[in-house]
């Protein structure tokens, strides 16, 4: 009798420590349902439905199925402007931040005096705000700024541009100011990724005798394949929503030149009072980043599911 109820005395411990621990655990689980699960399926019934808030309630509103979501692929040529110009400035983005970092992270893998110095200089730009940024950028800009009293210094007197006046100088300004914002997470991301290549396979690359540039691009980026490509994706997430930047630098100007997907979205809701139309917008921008991020992942996904 005793070793029995010696026996099943941690039985009922560990019973009741599991009970207490799921029961704390509750309070966590509402708060996540509520904050995160009850406004997105609020706003998946809102973008079937017609309603805006001069209607009166959301639960009054006409049903009307898919026609909010058929209207914006197939109808809405501002939406699927939107989209392509997100996708356009989003490319040229990701591949100069891509190029930058990789320079920057080849060039600080050697020593070199202020090292360290230089190292926090470059990671500065990623920790401010990005409405700070495209503040920034905004007077950097200007007709009398900086960078057209660079541009007369070096070119000339005729070399200045209107820089938010018409579309071309509008996304290469945009372009600016997110690369020179997001390519230190770039840098950083690849410099770790090169700290962590294994030596081996360079040593027995050059002791087979492959050159510098050889053992870079046959040993060093295949290793870091997967590094790359979770940059990409990390970064790609972030450049989809690609908003503050643009709305302090452009409004979406000059017209709708530059007007990312998210900057549309936001003029549907809070501009046009379209909220359940632009719920539908979100929902197909939300699908579509999965489906990217989906694609992006798939050369790595068993590398990095199975740890290998």
């Amino acid at each position: 009798m005793t070793q029995t109820a010696i026996g099943t005395t941690p039985d009922r411990k560990g019973f009741s420590n599991q009970a207490i621990a799921r029961i704390f655990t509750v309070p966590g689980q509402v708060v996540s349902l509520l904050v995160l699960v009850m406004p997105l399926l609020v706003a998946l019934y809102m973008s079937f439905t017609d309603w805006s808030p001069t209607r009166g309630s959301l639960f009054d509103a006409s049903f009307v199925g898919f026609d909010n979501y058929s209207e914006l692929l197939i109808w809405d040529t501002r939406f699927i402007y939107a989209v392509i110009r997100t996708l356009l400035i989003s490319g040229i983005c990701l591949c100069l931040e891509f190029t930058f970092g990789l320079g920057l992270a080849v060039l600080f893998l050697r020593r070199f005096r202020g090292k360290s110095v230089l190292f926090s200089a470059f990671l500065t730009p990623m920790m401010i705000l990005p409405v700070v940024v495209g503040y920034i950028f905004w007077m950097l800009f200007q007709s009398n700024g900086p960078v057209n009293q660079m541009l007369e210094f070096v070119f000339g007197a005729g070399a200045t541009l209107d820089w938010f006046r018409s579309a071309a100088p509008a996304i290469v300004a945009v372009i600016v100011t997110e690369v020179w914002h997001w390519t230190p997470l770039f840098f950083l991301i690849l410099l770790s990724g090169l700290n962590s290549v294994p030596e081996n396979p360079i040593r027995a690359a050059v002791i087979l005798g492959a050159n510098p540039s050889q053992v870079f691009w046959r040993v060093v980026m295949p290793t870091l394949k997967p590094v790359i490509i979770v940059a990409f994706v990390i970064r790609a997430m972030e450049i989809i929503k690609l908003f503050d930047e643009v709305f302090m630098l452009t409004r979406g100007g000059p017209g709708s030149s530059t007007e990312t997907i998210s900057l549309y979205i936001y003029k549907l809701a809070f501009n046009d009072f379209q909220l359940a139309y632009g719920a539908a917008a979100a929902f197909l921008v939300l699908v579509g980043s999965l489906l990217l991020v989906h694609l992006l992942l798939a050369p790595v996904r068993n590398q990095l599911l199975e740890g290998k």
